[in-house]
């Protein structure tokens, strides 16, 4: 599992307006709290914890905090991450203490390798049923993420969190639930019966044929005296 290091600063005043003062100035409130330990409130530049989330694609983290300048024995993770519902802006960061020799419960983002063959091939569809997975691991057996090689899939293939081979995860979801699978493609078709399309065939035919009877055919001798006729009118 990656590992990252933070630089955060204590904070002494919360409340709703202190936070509304912190994001307005790019900063972002958090705190920090796990077993042993006391809660602590806290703050961090909001472009530094950009950049180094970032960097870990959602990706699950150990993260080392420093705290005023001064790093923290016990490791941390990100618990809770709260977002503007209509921005996206970060809101809050929790942090969690955690102890390297217990088990502790996570959420795990599922990744889909390559393109199925049942798809590149048949125009099969794609169903990704979880995006990740809830799993109870020792920190160190956490993966960054769950990678599944999905290329060898037909239509009708369904991979089920049994399927996995993560043998130092125990995953909270039931074994039997389907993660990803493969199914036939959806045609939709006109509707268009064979004596329907006789039927307009043979109305486009008669269209045609009344078309020519009531248009008259032009006189050709008609036609001369006419032009005959115009020129006079022109001399004149």
């Amino acid at each position: 599992m990656k590992e990252i290091t933070l630089e955060v600063s204590s904070r002494e005043n919360a409340g709703k307006g202190v936070a509304r003062k912190l994001r307005a100035a790019s900063k972002i409130p958090a705190i920090v709290y796990g077993k042993d330990h006391d809660s602590k409130p806290l703050v961090i530049d909001y472009d530094h914890f950009h950049t180094k989330y970032h960097s870990l694609h959602g990706e699950n983290a150990l993260v080392n905090l420093k705290i005023d300048g001064k790093a923290v024995d016990s490791k941390a993770m990100i618990r809770d991450m709260q977002h503007d519902p209509v921005y996206g802006d970060i809101l809050h960061l929790d942090f969690q203490y955690i102890r390297m020799d217990q088990k502790i419960h996570m959420p795990v983002q599922v990744k889909l390798i390559g393109i199925a063959n049942g798809v590149r091939t048949f125009s099969g569809v794609m169903q990704w049923k979880h995006r990740e997975l809830e799993v109870l691991a020792l920190p160190k057996d956490l993966p960054e993420s769950i990678d599944i090689n999905i290329e060898e899939m037909n239509i009708g293939d369904a991979i089920h969190i049994s399927d996995l081979d993560y043998p130092n995860l125990e995953f909270v979801n039931n074994d039997t639930e389907t993660v990803v699978s493969v199914i036939a493609p959806k045609v939709i078709q006109e509707e268009t019966t064979e004596e329907e399309g006789e039927e307009g065939e043979e109305g486009a035919v008669e269209a045609a044929v009344e078309g020519e009877e009531q248009a008259e055919p032009e006189v050709i001798a008609e036609k001369k005296a006419e032009d005959r006729q115009t020129g006079k009118d022109k001399k004149k």
